[in-house]
């Protein structure tokens, strides 16, 4: 297994929440493809897609969800920025966007990451399709003209060449602890990025969870621990993120919510307790990998909350990892948290993911903790395995056969 490129493959960045990025890149490149003024927009996506961004807040913008992420993707996206399509809307292009008939479809045949963007404009119709994975375009036209088409989509060619069965939590661990630090130079830029993202949310954005955490600080009733310094760091990025603030995340398996969650919480206690730079990097490499192992299961817009049981199982993984742990406790601590937080819906993204984020992080401190101290949950208690690989497989089955008439209720709830 090439963990290398698997790492170059998964982490990019993303402006605001990624499905609302993915929306606007669809409808920018439809726009792009015929041009013109335009006269309706229709949109068609997968439910959890539009789960998702149902309540999303805009980059740049004080404006929310799918239909004007779609608009404003038209008016004045540049698709050719990936997820950051959205860098350098302006209130004129929201003005001009508010005024726009836009049709959102949900595609009730389609379980995996899918949107199709038609824009009718005074030149024709433009369409844009997305697949797979939550900037792959794969399909372009102008009228009746194909302009692009792909002919094999990247979720295949990625099971083509990452073999997920055959890892083990061990080769993740061993590949952190001695692969060439210039290998990791996509960690070490989503630390910066992450890490002055969190920057911008301290102003008190979202929720302002970390400013709330400060309050109850000074008078006494929390603790100055490296429990709080995580929440703070992790939260106030999650707020920044969900609210609309107009910097990047750099995302991981599709989600900036995952690539806060699961390399924040690792980096404030790694500079808690003085480590170096590069066992920091380390660290969050792992943590990245356990991510991306765990979401391979899980699917990319689970039922579950992945932010927690996928980004929340990596940073356990990166503590115990800076703790002095190895493949044993690392194994552990990613069943204590499958032990905890399985059960925790995705009910889109919003400002309140800052909430489950917040829990994310105590867990993730209180797995490596367990696992440190030699405390280990049977592989008899529930949904736990026979190894953590087997629970993480078992994960996938609660979000793919358990719950999955669950994603219907929710949209149902937020079409009412």
């Amino acid at each position: 297994m090439d963990f290398t490129q698997l790492l170059k493959s998964e982490i990019r960045p993303a402006l605001g929440v990624t499905e609302v990025g993915t929306i606007a890149l669809a409808s920018a490149r439809a726009y792009s493809a015929v041009g013109g003024e335009i006269l309706h927009i229709q949109v068609q996506m997968n439910g959890g897609l539009f789960k998702n961004s149902f309540s999303c807040g805009i980059p740049g913008t004080k404006e929310l969800g799918c239909k004007m992420a779609a608009a404003l993707g038209a008016v004045g996206g540049k698709w050719e920025l990936g997820l950051e399509c959205l860098k350098g809307i302006t209130q004129e292009h929201v003005e001009k966007a508010k005024e726009l008939p836009v049709e959102i479809i949900i595609a009730q045949d389609k379980d995996a990451i899918y949107i199709q963007a038609e824009v009718t404009t005074t030149r024709g119709v433009g369409i844009a399709r997305v697949e797979g994975i939550h900037d792959n375009i794969t399909y372009v036209a102008e009228n009746d003209e194909i302009l692009f088409r792909t002919k094999k989509r990247v979720g295949t060619e990625k099971k083509e060449l990452f073999s997920f069965d055959a890892i083990t939590i061990e080769d993740m661990v061993d590949y952190a602890s001695s692969v060439s630090i210039e290998e990791l130079e996509d960690i070490k830029e989503m630390l910066e990025m992450n890490c002055k993202l969190s920057q911008v949310g301290e102003a008190g954005v979202g929720l302002a969870i970390s400013s709330t955490l400060d309050t109850f600080r000074k008078k006494g009733i929390l603790g100055n621990d490296m429990i709080y310094d995580a929440q703070r760091l992790t939260c106030s990025a999650m707020d920044a993120r969900l609210s609309g603030m107009p910097n990047p995340a750099m995302s991981i398996v599709g989600s900036g919510s995952h690539g806060i969650l699961c390399s924040l919480p690792v980096v404030s206690y790694g500079r808690n307790i003085k480590a170096t730079e590069e066992d920091i990097v380390r660290a969050v490499a792992l943590s990245s990998l356990v991510t991306i192992y765990s979401k391979h299961y899980t699917g990319r817009l689970s039922p579950l909350c992945g932010c927690v049981l996928g980004g929340g199982s990596g940073a356990a993984a990166g503590l115990v990892f800076l703790m002095g742990g190895g493949a044993t406790e690392v194994s552990n601590a990613i069943n204590h948290m499958a032990a905890n937080l399985t059960g925790m819906i995705c009910d889109g993204g919003s400002i309140g993911c800052s909430l489950k984020a917040s829990a994310g992080v105590y867990t993730a401190f209180l797995s490596a903790m367990l696992s440190m101290n030699h405390t280990v949950i049977p592989n008899n208690f529930g949904i736990i395995g026979s190894s953590a690989e087997d629970t993480v497989r078992n994960l996938g089955r609660i979000s793919a056969e358990g719950m999955s008439s669950m994603d219907k209720t929710i949209i149902d709830i937020m079409q009412r």
